[in-house]
């Protein structure tokens, strides 16, 4: 079972929310993030989290963040948890929009699994993965393509890794209430046509809570079996595996 887990993203929404659980399951957590206060009223819901501020797409910051997980037991683990939603049509990003939205979402989860791979033997690294690498959104199109490469990244882990005791893993959380959803269902929807689309989700009740998506991916973390955790891009959504991590929630 996985001892210790490095959160990027883990200030707020799916990452603050799964290091609370995973701390509740004796897992030692290390929250990361930009926002230092927002970090450090996440590791006080529990001594077991530890938060270290850092920018992802930062070097030293990334060395910093491996150096604090190669000193926690093993086996260990890394969530890709932070993300960038790019907003704006193709031909109105600058060069940094564009910039950014790899830099976050594609080259820092590069670098950090590969700088982190001599100290998670035996651990597994957990991509977030969205319905947006597949179906690109109009005023969105950059956050399509970063994750449609992200998935690619992730597939060449698995390929490249296959004879390591390293799983490499991914879900699909569907529409979660976070910050970064909310930001984008505020746009106009001039500005983001696709705005309507992910609100008609929400009317159809098809919007999860950070807490419930934790849980999920706690399960995925903690519970599921090597060969099947790496089988799949799990969904959320799929009723199938609901029974086994589910109930109560």
């Amino acid at each position: 079972m996985i001892q210790s887990i490095l959160i990027t993203g883990g200030g707020s929404g799916i990452g603050a929310a799964l290091a609370t659980a995973l701390a509740g399951r004796n897992c030692r957590v290390i929250v990361s993030g930009r926002r230092q206060a927002a970090l450090e009223a996440v590791a006080s819901q529990s001594p077991l989290i530890t938060s270290c501020p850092a920018d992802v797409t930062k070097e030293d910051d990334r060395a910093a963040l491996v150096d604090a997980l190669s000193k926690l037991p093993a086996p260990r683990a890394v969530f890709h948890g932070a993300g960038y939603f790019q907003l704006g049509r193709l031909d109105s990003l600058s060069a940094s929009d564009w910039q950014s939205s790899f830099e976050t979402n594609v080259t820092a989860r590069w670098a950090l699994s590969t700088q982190c791979a001599p100290y998670l033997g035996g651990g597994r690294v957990l991509f977030i993965g969205s319905d947006s690498g597949r179906h690109l959104r109009v005023g969105a199109a950059a956050y399509s393509i970063a994750q449609s490469a992200s998935e690619t990244l992730r597939r060449g882990f698995q390929a490249e890794w296959a004879d390591r005791d390293t799983a490499v893993g991914a879900f699909k959380p569907g529409l979660v209430d976070t910050e970064m959803v909310r930001g984008f269902l505020a746009t106009p929807e001039a500005e983001f046509p696709a705005r309507s689309a992910f609100q008609s989700y929400i009317d159809q009740g098809e919007f999860s809570t950070a807490e419930r998506v934790a849980a999920f991916a706690a399960w995925l973390l903690l519970e599921v079996e090597t060969p099947r955790f790496t089988a799949t891009e799990w969904d959320i959504r799929d009723s199938g595996h609901h029974a086994e991590w589910l109930e109560g929630r």
